[in-house]
């Protein structure tokens, strides 16, 4: 019976080093092909300038422009402020001025079910040019007083500033909607007797004490998803196919963030994460009328 049973133990694993060895084969043959440059971030805490990259805070506003507002009139508070002068090497995304993220304070930080372009409950903001003699304390006078139970939902635990990285190409990940049909197609290929829909499928071939799970994770991607550009993250499902399926640059991604040591620096819910997405002809035109807001948790 002993004997048996380690038989069956090496074969197991024998069956687990085949299948994670063609997969991590596929997957970078996958990323080979399919990758785009991508800028990470990182955030220490902290309140910089308000012409700096930060989340949370103080923004920049112009001198003529008033606190962004929700449809029904409520402010809306800074999620992100990036400035896109250290962007350099980041295709179609701006090289200069400053882009703004503004969300709401209710429990679904201002995104809507109904249709998420919607800039109802949040603001994509672009701002060319930076007015220099514009003060933090002319901002701070624009802020309407916030909502007395709103702030407890709001993401951005602690103000931060946004360490951008330099660019670097990400390949296409798992979460991404593509990402199974085209590991499905160069598996079915290689292994006709034992065909997939996508990598859950090659997991199932694995008996579950020896299942690899990051079997397709990239070295250097790993959390906090924090970036703009590349290939985004979910913890959920990627919202776009169908409606959105055209919004196809990932403007801007922040996860949860934090430690034991530093506390939380930004939660989304349990654990979750935002992304931004837009056209990549809109982002060129500088238009961010129309941008995808979604975030979703565990």
């Amino acid at each position: 019976m002993v004997d048996k049973l380690l038989e069956n133990n090496e074969l197991a694993r024998k069956n687990a080093r085949e299948v994670y060895e063609l997969a991590r084969r596929i997957t970078a043959e996958i990323h080979a092909e399919h990758h785009r440059p991508a800028i990470r971030f990182t955030l220490e805490p902290g309140e910089p300038g308000i012409f700096e990259s930060k989340a949370g805070g103080t923004p920049y506003l112009p001198h003529d422009m008033s606190w962004p507002l929700d449809s029904k009139g409520g402010a809306l508070g800074l999620l992100a402020q990036v400035n896109c002068g250290s962007l350099g090497g980041l295709p179609d995304f701006p090289m200069a001025g400053l882009l703004q993220f503004f969300i709401g304070w209710d429990d679904v930080c201002g995104m809507s079910f109904d249709d998420q372009t919607a800039q109802t409950g949040f603001r994509v903001l672009y701002h060319e040019t930076v007015d220099s003699t514009v003060t933090a304390e002319e901002v701070e006078g624009k802020r309407p007083p916030k909502v007395a139970d709103g702030e407890d939902w709001f993401p951005v635990a602690r103000n931060c500033r946004i360490v951008l990285s330099a660019p670097a190409e990400q390949g296409i990940n798992e979460a991404d909607s593509r990402f199974d049909l085209l590991f499905a197609e160069k598996w079915n290929v290689l292994r006709p007797d034992t065909p997939v829909k996508g990598t859950w499928d090659v997991h199932k071939l694995v008996v579950e004490r020896l299942r690899d799970y990051d079997v397709t994770y990239q070295p250097g991607w790993e959390s906090p998803y924090h970036q703009l550009g590349g290939y985004p993250y979910f913890t959920q499902s990627d919202p776009r196919p169908g409606q959105y399926e055209d919004l196809d640059v990932l403007l801007f991604q922040m996860d949860s963030d934090g430690s034991k040591e530093a506390g939380d620096l930004v939660l989304w819910g349990d654990c979750g994460v935002a992304n931004f997405f837009i056209s990549r002809e809109a982002l060129r035109r500088r238009d961010f009328s129309r941008v995808c807001y979604n975030w979703d948790c565990c």
